[in-house]
């Protein structure tokens, strides 16, 4: 009888202490539809928060859409809660209503593969009362063996994430680094006198009202900076601004990121501001996109929107 006890206080266990971070492929049930799903978890083992990126589709007029969100998890002993993010690729043939998911699964087995299994709702975050349709339904994933190639897998390569993912093969961690960019003063002297045209990124910089949206602490020595357009793709054209220095110049933002990486030196202090510039306001006003700025494993991820009168500031601050 004691070893019957002890076999069924150790089966949670053993479930909970699974290693979730990988592929998932499954589906979202609704009283009307069933829908393709897929998770890229992400994430070290033995810790609760995950990120990563969900793949839906549904057809619309016979075609399908897709779209690619970021996504945070949290596992308590095999209690995990879903909630997606930003919108970082779709191919809607409709404008993107800004709708987030919120999941609650359970982990257990299931000839012998893990399965992810619960209930969902959706919420409607745009204000326009026409869009504030909820959907409630069940979900249900299974984890793939290996590094397979899904959906999920070969949109995540096309648009050069692959490198995001704890678990992803060595190959694709090794890809060539982007341009390291250091804004310091230091730097700036070094540069020799020339009688070349003004910058003419952010130009009128000192010209615009700019606003804090965000404050950050970070820890690491270098933060990887990925800038996409948020959700529909209108002809937005942003500069990147660090401390009153042009990183990114002049660049139309679209679904695949734009990068720069800002490796942190000790002269520039411990306290840092970023501008994001609107160089044109697309052909729907304002210029908006989505920053996510990399802190190691830590991914956060920021709406922005500028005009010619205001631009967006994000202000970093070194974590002690």
């Amino acid at each position: 009888m004691k070893w019957r006890l002890l076999i069924l206080f150790l089966i949670p266990l053993s479930v909970s202490a699974q290693d979730i971070t990988g592929v998932w492929v499954g589906y979202l049930k609704t009283t009307d539809n069933t829908l393709p799903f897929e998770l890229a978890i992400s994430g070290e083992k033995g810790k609760e928060n995950f990120t990563g990126y969900s793949h839906t589709v549904f057809t619309f007029n016979g075609t399908d859409n897709i779209g690619v969100k970021t996504i945070v998890l949290k596992n308590k002993k095999g209690n995990v809660s879903l909630e997606d993010g930003e919108l970082v690729f779709s191919n809607y043939s409709t404008p993107p209503k800004r709708v987030k998911l919120f999941g609650k699964l359970f982990l257990k087995t299931s000839d012998s593969l893990l399965v992810l299994s619960g209930s969902f709702f959706t919420r409607t975050i745009d204000f326009r009362e026409e869009n504030r349709n909820q959907f409630v339904g069940t979900v249900y994933l299974r984890k793939q063996k290996g590094f397979p190639q899904t959906k999920l897998i070969a949109k995540l390569e096309e648009m050069d994430l692959l490198y995001t993912l704890s678990f992803a093969p060595e190959q694709y961690k090794k890809k060539e680094e982007p341009v390291a960019v250091v804004a310091t003063k230091q730097a700036d002297e070094k540069k020799p006198e020339t009688n070349s045209q003004p910058q003419v990124a952010a130009i009128a910089i000192e010209k615009r009202k700019t606003e804090v949206i965000r404050n950050l602490s970070f820890t690491s020595d270098s933060l990887l900076l990925s800038i996409y357009d948020n959700g529909t793709v209108d002809g937005d054209t942003v500069s990147v601004v660090l401390n009153g220095n042009v990183i990114v110049a002049k660049k139309g933002l679209s679904g695949n990121p734009i990068r720069a990486t800002i490796h942190i030196t000790p002269d520039m202090g411990d306290s840092l501001q970023l501008v994001m510039y609107a160089e044109n306001l697309g052909a729907i006003p304002p210029n908006t996109g989505v920053l996510i700025i990399q802190d190691g494993n830590v991914r956060n991820e920021i709406r922005f929107a500028g005009d010619l009168q205001k631009s967006s500031a994000v202000v970093l601050r070194r974590k002690r």
